[in-house]
């Protein structure tokens, strides 16, 4: 039942999820010590010249993690017939996305503020990761009414 409300949740948080790789989620800018983006894929110098370089694997945390959110998102629209397993799936989902609020708002913006003396000023791509949670959350919440109404319907019989 591809149909069903927590289903269009979980399309929901599929889309936003993807549009965290496309719009940054933080702008680290100072006159002097120049003006970099930080996306879920990179951090990127908008300097002709700039004063920090990273490596590939510098943001490898951040969109691994987006990565795998968006996959498990993916698996789990399938998953519709087994709502049990459709739950953790879920659930470990939502800690996925924690994880990855956490990293853009502690982790990485601490580690380039320190890099480069620049504060961040979050972007609108940080709205997306947010976005994406509260759609896991409401989508859980359906499925465990779901499963609460196909235990009912159970003991009726």
């Amino acid at each position: 039942m591809i149909q069903r409300i927590q289903t269009l949740f979980l399309l929901l948080a599929l889309i936003s999820g993807a549009l965290v790789f496309y719009f940054p989620l933080a702008d680290f800018y100072h006159e002097m010590y120049g003006n970099y983006k930080l996306f879920a894929t990179e951090l990127r110098s908008m300097d002709p010249d700039p004063k920090m370089t990273t490596s590939l694997w510098f943001n490898s945390p951040l969109w691994l993690t987006a990565g795998a959110s968006l996959v498990l998102t993916l698996v789990t629209i399938f998953m519709y017939k087994n709502r049990i397993t459709q739950l953790r799936l879920v659930a470990f989902n939502i800690l996925l996305n924690v994880s990855f609020v956490v990293m853009v708002f502690i982790i990485y913006s601490n580690k380039i503020t320190k890099l480069t003396q620049i504060e961040p000023s979050y972007q609108e791509g940080i709205f997306f990761p947010l976005i994406t949670l509260v759609c896991l959350i409401l989508a859980n919440r359906f499925i465990r009414k779901d499963e609460a109404l196909v235990k009912s319907a159970d003991r009726l019989r």
